[in-house]
């Protein structure tokens, strides 16, 4: 269909398998012409005027390494489902509440309608490959906050995502993926002062997914995350490489982000913020330790 619609206008890229998004993502980038690529998942609308106010996000912040708009639901236009984020020191997001008229910095973007600077991309690696269905988005744009590249939103560039519920499909992958992004990015201070907060959030997680009835999927995915700790070693001896930021920058202790199964006035949303709660008391009483 593009190809009878636009012609040589577009060149299409056919990859041999399907591995997920980021290997496809990194083909994109990798032959793309221009520093600035606009990126954009197959479920996402884009309003007319996305792509210019992110570029002209880039023009007022020329080190920038990626920005995004704000997310909404297609279904429900008013809703708002991304908005940049930060990442809590447990493994979670920290939702961004700010509505600015102008790009606010944060800590991590989605990847789904995302601009990024090319040469900052190549700089960090592009977005790791082994990561699917599940902190994709995340642990590639904290690695460019990390590495001193910033990410911006803008909530006046809206989009709309076609969102899909797929429930708990990928417990797994995600449960092994937050480990991979807590091993390859905290340094070992940080860990050691972190990891009670870490454990307690786990145990939560735990105890959440086995009344869900997906236990065995949780603890398939924290093997998985001790089975590959070489492999997770030498990436995160790359990423330290490069690393210029502090953890003290980097992590937040704010509220997390309940998933969006869990209804806020319901049990599992009530004893999820008091969790939120006892999370961010731990985290002023070590912050100041962290560099």
């Amino acid at each position: 269909m593009v190809r009878e619609r636009f012609g040589d206008a577009v060149r299409v890229l056919s990859l041999p398998e399907n591995r997920g998004p980021n290997p496809a993502r990194n083909a994109a980038l990798k032959t793309a012409r221009n520093e600035l690529v606009q990126m954009m998942d197959n479920d996402i609308i884009l309003d007319p005027h996305y792509v210019r106010r992110l570029a002209a996000a880039f023009d007022l912040h020329p080190d920038a390494g990626a920005a995004s708009g704000q997310i909404r639901l297609h279904s429900q236009p008013e809703v708002i489902q991304y908005n940049g984020a930060f990442i809590h020191y447990a493994g979670e997001v920290v939702a961004n509440r700010t509505d600015a008229d102008v790009p606010v910095r944060v800590g991590v973007v989605p990847t789904g309608a995302l601009m990024v600077s090319k040469r900052k991309a190549a700089a960090v690696g592009f977005l790791d490959e082994d990561m699917i269905f599940g902190w994709a988005d995340g642990d590639f744009t904290h690695r460019l906050s990390l590495s001193g590249a910033d990410c911006y939103v803008d909530s006046r560039a809206v989009c709309y995502h076609m969102k899909r519920d797929r429930g708990m499909k990928w417990v797994r992958y995600q449960v092994r993926n937050r480990w991979w992004f807590i091993l390859k990015y905290y340094d070992l201070r940080t860990l050691l002062l972190a990891l009670p907060g870490i454990l307690f959030y786990q145990g939560c997680a735990c105890m959440f997914f086995i009344l869900k009835g997906q236990g065995r999927a949780f603890f398939r995915g924290s093997l998985d995350a001790l089975l590959t700790l070489p492999s997770i070693w030498r990436k995160r001896r790359a990423i330290f490489r490069y690393k210029c930021r502090p953890d003290s920058e980097l992590l937040s202790g704010g509220a997390i982000e309940l998933p969006g199964q869990v209804r806020p006035d319901s049990l599992a949303g009530r004893l999820g913020r008091a969790v939120s709660v006892i999370l961010s008391a731990y985290w002023r009483t070590i912050r100041w330790a962290i560099r």
